[in-house]
């Protein structure tokens, strides 16, 4: 998700929650619009935790790969050593 995506949905997720918060306080009873609540609430972890987990595979992949080619470059050069 790119940045300008990642803020386009943070203004919508914010703009459905701000609406739903002010419909549930028209009709605090409406069981519908509590679960509607719940529901984007979920949604909205859920999404959080996957980008979160998306950021941290991509910082290990990373990781990983200068790591390798850390390993390649210094067996390179005990090669020419040899």
């Amino acid at each position: 998700m790119t940045l300008l995506q990642r803020q386009s949905y943070l203004v919508w997720y914010s703009f459905l929650m701000d609406k739903l918060l002010e419909w549930q306080e028209q009709k605090p009873n409406n069981k519908d619009l509590k679960n509607c609540i719940k529901a984007i609430t979920e949604i909205g972890l859920y999404n959080n935790l996957l980008q979160t987990e998306l950021e941290i595979q991509t910082k290990k992949e990373s990781l990983t790969r200068q790591e390798k080619n850390k390993q390649i470059l210094k067996l390179e050069q005990e090669l020419k050593q040899l």
